[in-house]
């Protein structure tokens, strides 16, 4: 072992608190000359992503973007965060202001097939449960994670079954783990950063999202410079445009191409579109139905163009593949796959205030009224014509009246913790160990949930929102951030 590396090993174990973390898989050996605590290289590469060698190991990120793999021990409100690193003899203690996520992978996530339904909250959280009862004051909801809650019907926006269609495929990203990056260009064209995806050269980068026979595709995206950003879905290869379909964006207008490695590419149809490089976000969704041969395309929750293959469908495998040209600086976050149950139904992308409560029932009927309850399993629901108890199985989704809603206040200590299904909960978090996660927020008040619930939590939620926003002000010439490979 070379001497500066025990060197800073004999640091590590004896320091309580790290000044800075310097990763580095470029070369084998850093230099000399470089300052700090030595990180081993991530275990898997990009290409290959799934071939792991021993056991699994959690990923603690910061702020600065240095990372440090290990295990997470605990989280104290009070005492911070304690890391067990494979380099030190002892736990390493960190203080949370500076941390931006723990990705945990050194635990299986339990099982959450018992949850029937899915409740959006006015903060964008999600809680996978059952609907126990619900009254002009709150509902009741029954998880496996966290036992009963109850939720202030003021905070409630949306519950919707956890069926088939609709199910979550991807949610992300949180890293660059499973992650294919084409290497076009020459070097590393892609990057993560601040929960984002960030190409800023010619290259592209893939994942296999399994899509099904009807998928509903969205992400954010902010670019910039005079380039292409192209959109490649279920293509047979990961690492480039196999045999898809491609979405490209470029300059005001869209094109949609049939795409084939040996075949070349067939032009569907182009329209302009304007919104895409504006300063802010613009949110994309993609739906796709392979029996009807169609694809859709959303900008900001509004309707842009449909597109049908007059040949058969030529997706081929279930690859989705994000590609930028030189000049370009493309960030994409947000992304969630999901099956999709071929309905159109504008009030999923709406944010206009609503003074009725909605049921959309399971034929696509639909009534706004009042809300009056939920108790043994129906919905009591009172319509200008009538009042209506409807079994809670034929509804496909409720959407509550903003007229009295609330939405709880980001704290600065508040944390997120993801479920690997899809959804999250916001939290003030009290302490977090293998027994136990204690938390609580205006949502449901103090909670103790199952650690096993969750596959990452997240951690200083207004500065990264800042750091993202200030990324996205122009090009990133920073050096490429890896991320969790």
């Amino acid at each position: 072992m070379h001497t500066h590396t025990l060197i800073a090993l004999l640091l590590l174990a004896a320091t309580p608190a790290i000044a800075r973390i310097v990763v580095d898989d470029s070369a084998p050996e850093p230099a000399p000359q470089k300052t700090g605590i030595n990180v081993p290289a991530p275990k898997d590469g990009v290409q290959d992503a799934g071939n792991h060698s021993g056991p699994a190991e959690d990923t603690l990120s910061f702020l600065n973007k240095d990372q440090l793999h290990g295990l997470l021990l605990g989280i104290d409100q009070d005492s911070g965060l304690r890391w067990q690193s494979p380099e030190a003899h002892d736990p390493i203690a960190f203080k949370t202001g500076q941390i931006s996520q723990v990705k945990l992978d050194s635990h299986k996530p339990a099982d959450a097939g018992s949850s029937a339904q899915r409740i959006g909250l006015t903060n964008g959280d999600e809680l996978p449960g059952n609907i126990v009862s619900l009254d002009d004051k709150s509902l009741v909801l029954d998880t496996w994670y966290g036992g009963r809650l109850s939720i202030p019907r003021a905070m409630l926006r949306r519950m919707t079954p956890l069926s088939d269609a609709g199910s979550s495929l991807y949610e992300g990203p949180t890293g660059l783990e499973g992650w294919v990056i084409g290497r076009m260009g020459g070097g590393r064209s892609w990057s993560f950063r601040d929960g984002a995806l960030v190409g800023t050269t010619y290259g592209t980068i893939g994942r296999d999202m399994k899509l099904t026979d009807m998928s509903d595709i969205e992400f954010d995206v902010v670019m910039r410079g005079n380039s292409q950003f192209s959109v490649g879905i279920y293509s047979d290869r990961a690492d480039n445009f196999g045999n898809c379909y491609m979405l490209q964006l470029s300059n005001g207008y869209t094109e949609l191409q049939r795409y084939s490695r040996n075949g070349g590419s067939n032009d569907l149809g182009s329209t302009q579109l304007l919104n895409v490089m504006r300063h802010d976000k613009s949110h994309i969704e993609l739906r796709t139905n392979k029996e009807k041969k169609s694809i859709w395309l959303l900008v900001d929750g509004k309707m842009v163009k449909e597109w049908t293959d007059p040949a058969d469908f030529n997706g081929a495998g279930g690859n989705i593949i994000f590609s930028c040209q030189p000049g370009t600086y493309v960030k994409i976050s947000n992304i969630k796959v999901s099956k999709w149950n071929g309905k159109f139904d504008d009030s999923n992308n709406t944010t206009e205030k609503t003074s009725e409560d909605t049921v959309q029932l399971a034929n696509e009927d639909k009534v706004s009224g009042h809300l009056i309850s939920i108790q043994d399993g129906k919905a009591k629901f009172s319509s200008s014509y009538a009042e209506l108890n409807i079994p809670i199985e034929r509804i496909g989704q409720i959407d509550l009246s903003s007229d009295h809603s609330d939405q709880a206040k980001q704290a600065s200590s508040d944390v997120r913790a993801y479920f690997p299904e899809g959804g999250s909960v916001t939290m003030q978090l009290a302490h977090w160990d293998a027994k136990g996660c204690t938390g609580s927020s205006p949502n449901f008040g103090k909670a103790t949930f199952s650690p096993d619930a969750f596959s990452r939590i997240m951690f200083n939620l207004s500065a990264q929102q800042q750091n993202a926003n200030s990324d996205d002000s122009g090009f990133d010439t920073a050096t490429p951030d890896q991320g969790d490979q």
